[in-house]
């Protein structure tokens, strides 16, 4: 499993075939609504992170080896927010 805190808007790549990547906000004065994308694209459905809600939630499944992705925030919201993001799960 890789973990990530740092620039949660960074390009990642899947290593390991079936993978799910799971996302769980630590700090945000907001709701936010988070997708995975790629290539510039918005691929995943936006999934409701409350503010003030630390639980982690599966942003996409079955992601095959090689994929890369990042997240995006749907709407900007304008506000600092900090997070945890699994992959090769």
């Amino acid at each position: 499993m890789r973990t990530a805190s740092a620039d949660l808007l960074a390009v990642r790549t899947v290593t390991v075939d079936g993978s799910d990547v799971y996302l769980r906000v630590t700090a945000s004065p907001v709701d936010l609504e988070i997708r995975w994308s790629r290539d510039g694209e918005h691929r995943g459905s936006p999934v409701l992170f409350p503010a003030g809600d630390r639980s982690r939630r599966l942003l996409g499944t079955g992601f095959r080896a090689g994929t890369t992705f990042c997240l995006d925030v749907v709407g900007e919201t304008g506000q600092a927010w900090c997070g945890v993001v699994d992959w090769n799960v």
